[in-house]
């Protein structure tokens, strides 16, 4: 007995010193890393650092780990620790530049990368890191160059071909992109990567069974090629093939059961097939893996919206996040940020009392008393009142009796403010495999917020994806005055939501939109960024409600605009036109009636006085009313906080070709 017991021990014994030689664990961590394995390459690495803390190797090896995940400043600790042993080595010098672009230090990582290549005029990477600084700075035509000038000195160089490839569709060159795409697969069609970038760029041009093929071609080269999986997935969601798509979502859990974004997609494709409970239950679990994720959250809580009964304790649950994080906003003042978490939190769950005083406190303190009565009598309605909410509705319902519409007689029922109409549509990025048909989310919840603002007409589109085309006719056979289509792009850290704005009644373009942003709440907050640029946009229309004399009210109140160095043109009833392109509206100079000058304003109504424009006074109840300046200054169309933000996409997928 004693023989196998001491022959096991020396096996135990001497796997252990295996184990613990500094030389093997960079070797395990170094196949770990080739497979793209990077968190199981990390934690070799640090098992060998604790044995051997000078191992030069593994602080590189540590430094490109976290470069492939994003982490720029752990990344940066590890390199500046590798250059200490070999400071002028120049794969750790490009290495380092990298990092340094990530961080945004583009002079000290233009500096690293013009050392390399003075010493090195032709290393590669140091000109594929001068290459991305350019696309960092939003320069594609000198990127371009860049990686130019490394195919010309390897002319099958693949990370030459695939960046062009992607920088050149980015510009909007499709057929020069397909042409270095092309190449590269002649030249690497055993690389698995070539396929799957052939397969994004195809998705990105909507030729989805092409991309699919590419994509099938990857993973015969490797069969554990998750991104692949990620992709054909959305690509199969794309041509409504959900079955499909559940499928290949399992298996993706299967293997990692925190993958977020195939829980997404589940619930995605449960949803097309009306398994509600199921969709429930699968965005539940996704949701419970990544708390921060937004779009999943709000999937789940349009699907409780859509099929759960006001008074579900489900919904209760669902809204109390939302509650909290108004609270939060409005100790901090933040007052923006509180009413749209509010406004969130009622829709989800109508019957929060006690989040609805709030708001109408909010609203209150804006100046808003109509508004906050409206809320007030909410509360009675629902049977839910206190001796508080009564005395409130007595003080108000008697403050407004001396109100503008009160004194013209306007019933606020019967008020429709109204008078600019828009028809909002989504349309489908098929290569977005974080959340496919995020697109619909944003449209429901920017209808949302103009659902607020009784200025605007929105029309909501959200049952299925549309072309321009179909966009076009939908909104021109409904008379609506413009019509907009929602895209949006995204990757781990940043978002970009776009507005493509049209004139209905032509289909020319009235305006894009674009909000990028990063970090935190970068949904929610892209989303309500994007609705105030649309609404600051729009022209402010109205109508002449009604005169006595030269007295008048019209439909315009202070929650419109504060009338600061504007005028209001009084325009002869059905004359004001939308322009046939851009944003904004035309009228004859002979329709010009006169101008209204404001002496009071409240929420919805201001009176005041008419001067006539001319001998006669023509003006009459139902002319139209518009805000106009001399001094009108273009409205922002983009909103980023630097360029890399605007091509912060494109870097990544550069950045991950190996």
């Amino acid at each position: 007995m004693k023989k196998p017991f001491f022959g096991f021990m020396f096996i135990v014994l001497f796997s252990a010193s295996l184990f613990c030689n500094p030389a093997d664990l960079y070797q395990k961590g170094a196949e770990y890393q080739a497979n793209e394995d990077w968190y199981g390459a990390i934690e070799m690495y640090q098992s060998a650092l604790k044995e051997n803390p000078s191992y030069n190797l593994v602080y590189q090896g540590l430094a490109e780990c976290f470069y492939a995940l994003d982490e720029y400043d752990q990344a940066l600790s590890f390199v500046e620790s590798a250059r200490k042993y070999k400071k002028d080595d120049p794969d750790l010098q490009n290495l380092h530049g990298f990092i340094l672009v990530g961080l945004g230090k583009i002079d000290a990582a233009k500096t690293l990368f013009n050392g390399v290549l003075k010493k090195y005029p032709n290393n590669p990477e140091a000109r594929f890191g001068l290459a991305e600084i350019e696309v960092s700075q939003g320069k594609l035509y000198l990127a371009s160059e860049m990686y130019k000038q490394n195919l010309q000195r390897q002319g099958e160089n693949r990370k030459a071909l695939l960046s062009l490839a992607l920088v050149s569709y980015e510009a909007g060159n499709v057929k020069q992109a397909e042409d270095y795409i092309n190449r590269a697969l002649k030249y690497h069609g055993d690389n698995p990567q070539v396929h799957y970038f052939a397969a994004y760029l195809h998705s990105l041009d909507g030729k989805l069974e092409e991309a699919e093929g590419r994509i099938y071609s990857a993973l015969k080269l490797k069969e554990d090629y998750d991104e692949a999986y990620a992709l054909l997935a959305s690509v199969l969601y794309a041509q409504k093939r959900y079955e499909e798509v559940i499928k290949i979502s399992d298996m993706r859990i299967s293997k990692k059961r925190d993958r977020a974004d195939a829980w997404y997609l589940k619930t995605l494709s449960l949803r097309r097939l009306a398994r509600y409970a199921e969709a429930i239950n699968a965005a539940k679990v996704g949701l419970s893996l990544d708390a921060d994720d937004e779009i999943m959250r709000c999937l789940l809580e349009e699907l409780a919206i859509e099929n759960l009964n006001f008074e579900d304790s489900f919904r209760m649950e669902l809204s109390k996040y939302h509650a909290e994080k108004a609270l939060g906003f409005f100790r901090r003042n933040m007052t923006e940020q509180a009413l749209y978490e509010y406004r969130r939190t009622l829709k989800i769950y109508p019957y929060d009392v006690e989040s609805r005083e709030a708001y109408a406190g909010i609203l209150l303190r804006l100046g808003y008393p109509e508004r906050y009565l409206e809320q007030m009598l909410f509360i009675q309605s629902i049977a839910k009142s206190n001796t508080k909410v009564n005395d409130a509705v007595e003080a108000y319902e008697k403050h407004l009796l001396s109100s503008i519409q009160s004194k013209w007689r306007i019933d606020p029922l019967y008020l429709d403010k109204a008078h600019i109409s828009i028809g909002l549509f989504y349309a489908m990025e098929s290569s977005n495999v974080l959340h496919p048909e995020a697109e619909r989310i944003t449209q429901i919840l920017t209808s949302d917020i103009f659902s607020y603002n009784p200025r605007i007409k929105i029309t909501s589109y959200s049952d299925k994806p549309v072309t321009y085309r179909e966009a076009s006719k939908k909104s021109r056979t409904a008379n609506e005055d413009y019509f907009g289509i929602i895209r949006l792009k995204e990757n781990r850290r940043d978002i970009q939501i776009i507005l493509e704005l049209y004139v209905s009644r032509t289909g020319s373009p009235a305006k894009t939109f674009t909000v990028y942003r990063s970090g935190n709440d970068r949904f929610s907050n892209g989303i309500r960024r994007l609705s105030s640029m649309l609404n600051e946009a729009m022209p402010i229309v109205g109508k002449l409600i009604n005169r006595y004399q030269n007295e008048a009210v019209i439909d315009i109140g202070k929650h419109d605009s504060d009338f600061k160095d504007l005028k209001i043109a009084v325009i002869r009833k059905d004359r004001l036109v939308i322009e046939k392109e851009g944003l904004g509206m035309v009228f004859d100079p002979s329709d010009l009636l006169g101008y209204f000058e404001p002496s009071k304003s409240e929420e919805n109504l201001s009176e005041g006085i008419l001067k006539r424009n001319g001998y006669y006074d023509r003006m009459n109840a139902g002319d139209s009313v518009i805000l106009v300046s001399e001094n009108a200054k273009e409205k922002a169309a983009e909103d980023y906080t630097n360029s890399y933000q605007k091509n912060s996409l494109l870097l990544l997928l550069l950045r991950r070709i190996r």
